[in-house]
């Protein structure tokens, strides 16, 4: 396996991480108790999945067709009052040199997604990178879209159901203010160069193939996380989406929609709900066929 330079496997906080571990549990959740009238469900995904992973635990699919709303990391629709705020972009050709942005467009052109150049001043950098990690995999090398957004497109177009956003406006502007944008960029490069695919990103923390296989994880519910970048990532957001989760999820059944990471640790969703007097139990998922 490649060496991967070591400034760029910290963007690994650009994906949901999979763990290994003695105690492998769903990361599919029920939400329950503490009044509620009906069941909720947490999941956590793995954002460059095939969307057709769905279709290999049917009862994921049954699930997500009992509930009433869906809720997201992101959506048109957030949750409550929201400060509005523009969330600044910087332009493609501003973070890539010339012969750069020919190598990013001519990648782009050629999948389905196509030129970049309409969109130069208002891609994500993040979107595109978890796009290049999709092309460069065999199994979503056709795919038009990522697994948590097939999820949101199933609940709202074919489901006919309301869908919900947690992020803030201004926490996602003021995030962005914080990235580097350039070294985003040279992650992008790097990884169409060296076809990058994300499983490449493999660690003692991480292993999408186990997700992809089982829907299950080790969530090391009783560890504090020891990542400064995941912090980072997680704490602030966590704090947002907490006092939303609690409040929508007593209107009605909800089948909530997050990365992997924001599930785990003693700081993740999972036991900052319990801390809150829900009750989560993990739901077991068996693949179709076995």
């Amino acid at each position: 396996m490649r060496k991967i330079p070591i400034l760029f496997f910290l963007m690994f906080l650009l994906l949901p991480i999979l763990t290994y571990g003695q105690n492998r549990e769903s990361v599919l959740w029920k939400i329950s108790g503490n009044g509620l009238e009906n069941d909720s469900y947490l999941f956590g995904t793995y954002h460059i999945a095939s969307y057709h992973l769905i279709d290999s635990f049917p009862e994921l699919r049954n699930i997500m067709e009992e509930c009433e709303f869906g809720i997201f990391e992101k959506d048109v629709n957030p949750i409550g009052e929201v400060e509005c705020a523009e969330i600044i972009s910087p332009p493609l050709d501003s973070v890539f040199t010339p012969d750069e942005y020919s190598l990013v467009d001519s990648f782009f052109t050629n999948s389905p997604y196509g030129s970049i150049k309409p969109h130069n001043n208002e891609a994500s950098l993040q979107a595109m990178l978890h796009t290049v990690w999709m092309l460069n995999a065999p199994e979503t090398k056709n795919q038009e879209m990522s697994f948590d957004d097939y999820i949101s497109f199933y609940f709202s177009d074919s489901l006919q159901k309301e869908t919900f956003g947690l992020d803030e406006p201004v926490e996602m502007a003021n995030s962005a203010k914080k990235h580097n944008h350039r070294l985003i960029a040279e992650f992008i490069i790097y990884s169409i160069k060296h076809k990058l695919d994300g499983q490449d990103l493999k660690s003692e923390d991480f292993n999408g193939e186990l997700y992809i296989k089982s829907l299950q994880n080790d969530m090391r519910l009783t560890e504090e996380v020891s990542s400064e970048i995941i912090k980072e990532g997680t704490l602030e957001r966590h704090s947002i989406w907490l006092p939303k989760i609690t409040t929508i999820i007593k209107e009605g059944s909800c089948f909530i929609v997050v990365g992997l990471t924001h599930l785990q640790y003693k700081t993740g969703l999972i036991s900052l709900l319990q801390s809150e007097g829900y009750t989560l139990e993990p739901v077991k998922l068996e693949k179709y066929g076995f």
